[in-house]
């Protein structure tokens, strides 16, 4: 069974769509950004929980950014591992 998407991103299914610094819930960036995994918003909520995550608190909400998605990418990446380590 296919999952729903959230309103918002059925009516702009392109990441391309989405401004950078345009707010959304972590249901949204996921469905948006990793259609079909690997991450998910409970993945989101994990890296938020472990400071990973940068996000916005309106009204109890957390709220995520395109670029703070990407920013958390980045921080994440490491090195290739090679024989010379």
């Amino acid at each position: 069974m296919a999952l729903k998407l959230p309103r918002r991103v059925a009516a702009r299914p392109e990441p391309a769509q989405w401004h950078d610094d345009e707010l959304m819930t972590f249901v949204e960036a996921a469905a948006l950004l990793w259609p079909t995994g690997p991450l998910t918003a409970s993945s989101l909520r994990t890296a938020y929980r472990a400071g990973q995550l940068q996000v916005t608190v309106i009204a109890r909400k957390l709220l995520v950014t395109k670029a703070a998605i990407r920013a958390m990418t980045a921080a994440a990446s490491r090195p290739p591992r090679g024989k010379d380590r």
